[in-house]
């Protein structure tokens, strides 16, 4: 809401000007008209004034206490003045001010080097807190996009992307046409001279004239002019020709100042280049001799020579700085060659054309070639223009110069170029405009760098392209303000549009480590003095220790690794620990780079980078965890996560090129193994919680990619052993066992990210033979109990994935997938049989249903014709003795208990369908099953019909002395009764059971009982009959006649026991799963007093002082008389031990003397011992080293 408007002027000697508020309030924002500005649509008589166009504002605020929540204590009123800092640099700009919750104001104070000036002041009035609601109200907190660029400054969706920095161009009078200021700007860089001379920039080296002594060294200097667009071929040629001559009277420079000449004509007109190419004959210029470094670095931008590079390239006797500028440069006539192919051809390699691209983007000079020839050369245009542009925009570019490289389209890569295009050639107007001193055109083109910056994919390019030396140069130039003042009329300090946008532009740039590693950014931040209109002292102050640690080198670096992490983690503790990473890993990047990295961390901190990186890591990652427990996070700065999650990053990606050589000991694998663990973990509820397109989003999944890797390294078998252990060994039993006991964090969660660890740590199967053979030989078989455990907590369909990951990598070898599906069965038996205690409560009997079902799922997962372990489970279940007995053990127990579910029902007709394979106990047990599911009216009628014929079939294989009689003639009568009492039957179902009722009837010969059927009466019978004769033809109702005959009925008929159906899911409430998770513990209770008996076997109780006082009684009782004790107890025979030793027999001591005390004369040592050495005494043992757990 609107608090307060007003227009200030200050008074006084200190130019103070003051609002008193009527309440206190707390203010948001603050936003500043300029003059003659009507701020209001609904009142045009209210006219801003604010004078002069910019100035800066000293603002402070009371500190008034705000009322607290929940009638917390309010603090006392102070008199303190808060103080901020506003620039204003003309136009209707918008402060925002951020109080915080504990405090608000009542008097705002402005001080400044003003006239006047008219400011809105927006915020909330202060008042007492309503009590917390009553019930919870969930809201959607939809989430904000970004807007998306106009198409007038997305260069990435245009056909011609120059077209901005010509637009851009105009704004400056006789602006020179944008190729001329590319090749002046960004590579023949004019002398200051020649700014200076009236005909400037359309200064033309002179080729028409007499060429006939022209020397190697003027005609270097006349290359330096830029060629008229419009010249001919013919003075071209004359000039070409002319080199030739010189080149007769060759000495040692000729290479180099050719080298020159060819560098300079890549950039004039195409005629140049291919005339000099025409006339020289480079194999006697550039003889191996005469190529040094200086020359090949000119001729990077020249690629005509690439036989002769390979040919240094690979020559051992030339030195090594001039070897590697060589292998760069056949590298860029590489990236050349692929960059332009990427153009036209969908199939290219546009990893490596971006890689040329980025290269290209580190130097000003191949810079201005490569963009000279892309908006110019009529080959390169009419490529790039026969890719249209797409009707749908692209939100962005894609980010192809982030780091892991990420793959892309045709027409992704178009619009990335595109892209590029667009930007450096702006930058190239930017440098123009900058060096003509044209405000306006430099402003409008710094609002357009600092707009690309904020948006996803133009910031990764921009920040490239703003690492050149001159760009960082002319930032440093834009934000000096009181250079400005210097040069200026004024002696007032005051901001500029320009040097606001500017410090934004460096702000940015400087949360990238790798930008503050540049020698140039690092010098721009060091130079920055107060007052500064965006970047706050403490910011400055942070970039300046960031810069400081390049400035110092490897040594500030270590320094700062090797400083305790503050906890809670700052933003200018992050940016001073990604420097550092950065500094040293360009160190070990270097020839003896590792050697001196060694050596100065031993002799800084005497310890090892690999353990100052992990307690870093550590310390870090668990930070990161506290933003993602169960705990709400405290407030934090909106850009502290995602640097969190960089840092983390780049420290892990440090250790990852570190410890395959220098081995980490067992309890640092196992801290690092953990918190990799739990950073994974974050990762994921970021992806949950955030915007896709946010840099925390984006951050955490460069980092989650980061520990797959480094897990994957820490677990590599080829890593030294770690105390006698595979490192392999202590990873994986690390995350199986920390998954199960996690701390602070969503259990299940946390689980399901550890699984995802695991699953990517196991090898794949196309790895290497060796690597499974570890894995499987000497690894899994010493976890088997923690694979156990671990493989209980997940959830059924990981399980199941997990468990065939096993058995593919064991490959029948070790048998760890059959020893995990044994104590599954044993699981499932021993849950089954807890189904029958009915003293447990229902929440408890409610969970083992759902453990069995379960189980049963996990079974069925393992068995399914689709799976790929299909073979394997039922193989084991049907050729293992143990996994056979169990399953058996659990089917009955199931059928015992009139378990039903769809899961079940499935798993045994899949066994059942193999029922060759399983030993007859297993088959009956089938069969049974199978006879009850035909029974369920729930299962169709086509599941019915296949139950019937697979119980059938099997009962026929069953000898008569495995047959359980009483279970199978209790099923086939409970079948047959609820058919009896079916409207039809189906003819197939008909003769099925015709057929079943005459094979019970030959296995009754071997089994009596099952001639007397069960659960059937006579008339229930008959009335069978009477429903299948019409479905039968007359042959089977014969047979059904005889049958008729065949079976007796029992007179009391079993009542039907209502089958257990098995829960899909289980819903508990707090209070249940409390009273569950509850131990059992009964409450104490007094132990009932017994009885005495008083018999001849049992004691006689009686009352002591009657054996006291009995005649009988002699030597257990004295009555002592006046100090008759004391003096007892002087005598040197009542002084003896009488205790015996713990370990000491009774019969032992009692034979053995009592020892007396016999005082000891120690003698003194010959010669004196040194301190704490161990010194033993006459008749005592030496004692035992001292315990130091230090």
């Amino acid at each position: 809401m609107l608090l307060q408007w007003a227009t200030l002027e200050p008074a006084g000697p200190a130019n103070l000007a003051a609002i008193r508020f009527a309440e206190p309030v707390r203010v948001h924002s603050i936003r500043v008209f300029p003059n003659s500005a009507q701020p209001f649509a609904q009142h045009p008589d209210i006219v801003a004034r604010t004078e002069p166009e910019s100035f800066f504002l000293d603002v402070f605020f009371n500190a008034h206490p705000a009322p607290q929540p929940n009638g917390g204590e309010k603090p006392k009123p102070t008199n303190a003045l808060v103080p901020t800092r506003l620039a204003y640099a003309g136009a209707a700009v918008e402060f925002q001010v951020d109080m915080g919750r504990e405090y608000g104001t009542r008097l705002m104070v402005v001080k400044g080097d003003f006239q006047c000036v008219s400011m809105a002041i927006y915020g909330e009035v202060l008042q007492e807190p309503s009590g917390s609601p009553s019930i919870y109200v969930p809201r959607t907190l939809h989430p904000v996009e970004p807007m998306p660029l106009p198409r007038s400054l997305d260069p990435a969706n245009m056909r011609d992307p120059s077209r901005i920095a010509r637009e851009l161009l105009n704004l400056i009078p006789n602006a020179p046409p944008l190729p001329l200021v590319i090749r002046l700007m960004l590579f023949l860089k004019p002398s200051n001279e020649d700014w200076d001379l009236p005909d400037f920039p359309y200064l033309h080296p002179d080729l028409e004239g007499d060429l006939h002594d022209l020397g190697l060294e003027k005609a270097f200097r006349l290359t330096t002019r830029p060629v008229p667009d419009d010249i001919a071929r013919e003075p071209l040629l004359r000039f070409a020709q002319a080199v030739s001559r010189a080149l007769r009277s060759k000495d040692s420079n000729s290479a180099y100042l050719v080298a020159g000449i060819l560098c300079h004509a890549a950039v004039q007109h195409p005629e140049m280049a291919r005339c000099l190419l025409e006339t020289l004959d480079f194999e006697k210029i550039f003889e191996p001799s005469s190529m040094d470094e200086l020359t090949l670095v000119r001729l990077s931008n020249a690629h005509w020579f690439l036989s002769l590079i390979r040919g240094i390239a690979k020559d051992a006797n030339v030195d090594i700085e001039t070897r590697k500028v060589a292998i760069d440069l056949i590298a860029r006539i590489r990236g050349w060659s692929v960059l332009e192919d990427a153009l036209s051809n969908t199939q290219s390699n546009f990893i490596e054309a971006v890689d040329t691209l980025k290269a290209i983007g580190t130097d000003e000079q191949a810079l201005g070639i490569w963009l000279e020839a892309m908006i110019t050369h009529q080959g390169i245009v009419a490529a790039l223009d026969e890719n249209p542009v797409l009707p749908t925009a692209l939100p962005h570019p894609p980010f192809l110069l982030r780091l892991p490289r990420v793959s892309a389209t045709h027409d992704e890569f178009i619009a990335f170029v595109r892209a590029y295009i667009g930007i450096a050639s702006v930058l190239a107007v930017y440098a123009w405009s900058d060096s003509l001193s044209d405000p306006p055109c430099r402003e409008r083109i710094l609002g357009i760098l600092r707009l690309w910056q904020g948006v996803d994919g133009y910031r990764e390019i921009l920040n490239h392209l703003m690492l050149l030396r001159q760009m960082t140069l002319r930032l440093e130039w834009n934000i000096d303000y009181e250079a400005s003042v210097r040069n200026g009329d004024s002696d007032r300090i005051f901001p500029t549009r320009g040097g606001l946008d500017a410090e934004h532009i460096l702000f940015n740039l400087a949360k990238d480590p790798q930008a503050i590693l540049q020698r140039n950014v690092a010098k721009c931040i060091m130079s920055l003095r107060p007052p500064l209109a965006f970047i706050t002292e403490e910011e400055r102050l942070s970039m300046r220790q960031a810069a400081a640690v390049v400035e110092d080198g490897l040594s500030g670096a270590i320094d700062e690794l090797l400083r305790p992490v503050d906890r809670p983690v700052s933003l200018k503790t992050l940016r001073t620990l990604r420097v550092a990473v950065a500094v040293v890993e360009r160190e070990l990047g270097e020839d003896k780079g590792e050697w001196n990295v060694l050596e100065d961390f031993w002799e800084e901190g005497s310890c090892g980078i690999v353990a100052c990186l992990s307690d870093i890591f550590l310390t870090l990652a668990d930070e990161v965890k506290t933003h993602f427990g169960l705990k709400p996070p405290g407030p934090a700065p909106p850009d502290l996560l995602p640097r969190l999650f960089n840092t983390c990053d780049e420290v892990l990606r440090l250790l990852l090129r570190l410890v395959p050589v220098y081995a980490v000991p067992g309890r640092t694998m196992r801290s690092l193994t953990v918190s990799v663990t739990d950073l994974f973990a974050c990762t994921d509820q970021v992806d949950l919680l955030y915007s896709q397109t946010s840099p925390t989003c984006m951050a955490a999944q460069e980092t989650r990619q980061t520990c797959f890797e480094f897990i994957r390294m820490l677990a590599d078998p080829s890593l030294p052993m770690v105390g006698g252990k595979l490192g392999t060994e202590v990873v994986l039993r690390t995350l199986l066992e920390h998954a199960l006991h996690p701390t602070d964090c969503d259990p299940a969660h946390y689980l399901l990210q550890s699984f995802c660890l695991v699953d990517y740590l196991l090898p794949m199967p196309d790895s290497k033979d060796g690597q499974q053979a570890v894995w499987i030989q000497k690894v899994i078989p010493t976890l088997l109990s923690e694979l156990w455990a671990f493989c209980r907590a997940l959830d059924t369909d990981n399980k199941a994935h997990f468990v065939k990951r096993l058995v593919q990598l064991d490959r029948g070898v070790v048998g760890v997938g059959d020893w995990l599906l044994l104590q599954e069965l044993k699981q499932l038996a021993q849950a089954a049989q807890e189904l029958d205690d009915f003293m447990q409560s229902v929440q408890k009997r409610a969970l083992r249903q759902y453990q069995v079902s379960l189980s049963l799922r996990f079974l069925l997962e393992l068995a399914d014709k689709s799976s790929s372990a299909s073979e394997w489970a039922i193989g084991c279940m049907a050729t293992i003795h143990d996994i056979a007995n169990t399953l058996a053990e659990a089917l009955r127990t199931l059928y015992e208990q009139h378990v039903e579910s769809p899961q079940l029902t499935r798993l045994v007709c899949i066994l059942a369908s193999l029922h060759p394979k399983f030993n007859a106990e297993l088959r009956i047990t089938f069969v049974l099953f199978l006879l009850r599911a035909v029974q369920n009216i729930e299962h169709a009628p086509e599941v019915s019909d296949h139950c019937l014929d697979l119980s059938l079939t099997i009962l026929k294989t069953v000898p008569s002395e495995n047959i359980d009689g009483d279970r199978l003639r209790q099923e086939a009568g409970s079948l047959l009764s609820r058919i009896s009492e079916a409207a039809t039957v189906d003819p197939a179902t008909a003769q099925t059971l015709v057929s079943l009722m005459e094979v019970i009837i030959e296995k009754a010969d071997g089994c009596p009982q099952l001639s007397t059927l069960d659960g059937l009466g006579l008339l229930g019978f008959k009335r069978l009959c009477d429903r299948l004769r019409p479905a039968l033809p007359e042959d089977w109702q014969q047979r059904l006649d005889i049958i008729q005959t065949k079976f007796s009925f029992e007179d009391d008929i079993s009542p039907a026991i209502p089958p257990t159906q098995l829960p899909d899911k289980v819903e508990l409430s707090l209070h249940d799963l409390e009273s569950l998770m509850r131990a059992n513990i009964p409450p104490p209770s007094t132990p009932p007093r017994a009885a005495l008996h008083q018999d001849a076997l049992n004691l006689v109780t009686f009352s002591p002082p009657a054996v006291f006082r009995s005649p009988a009684t002699t030597g257990l009782t004295k009555t002592y008389l006046n100090n008759d004790f004391r003096q007892l107890r002087q005598a040197a025979s009542a002084r003896q031990n009488t205790s015996r030793l713990p370990s000491m027999h009774v019969d032992d001591f009692e034979s053995a003397s009592s020892p007396t005390l016999v005082p000891l004369t120690v003698p003194l040592p010959a010669a004196p011992l040194p301190f704490g050495a161990p010194a033993a005494a006459e008749g005592f043992p030496p004692l035992a080293p001292p315990f130091n757990p230090m």
